[in-house]
């Protein structure tokens, strides 16, 4: 997620708060990027895409198939 949309969710949670600052937000997603990379885990920056097209691409990205 960017830090931006990030920042917008949280501040219609807990408004005006240091959790839901713009600087919190990009200081949590790079330390967090940072780990993902260091422990060679992937991630997919999510912002854009609505829950079923992240499941899918995750799916694809797995090899996982659809049960019927």
């Amino acid at each position: 997620i960017e830090p931006e949309r990030l920042a917008t969710i949280r501040n219609e949670r807990r408004p005006n708060s240091r959790y839901s600052s713009i600087q919190q937000c990009m200081h949590e997603i790079e330390e967090i990027e940072l780990m993902y990379r260091r422990e060679r885990i992937p991630f997919l920056n999510t912002t854009a895409y609505s829950v079923e097209e992240i499941a899918t691409r995750i799916m694809v990205a797995t090899g996982l198939k659809r049960n019927r």
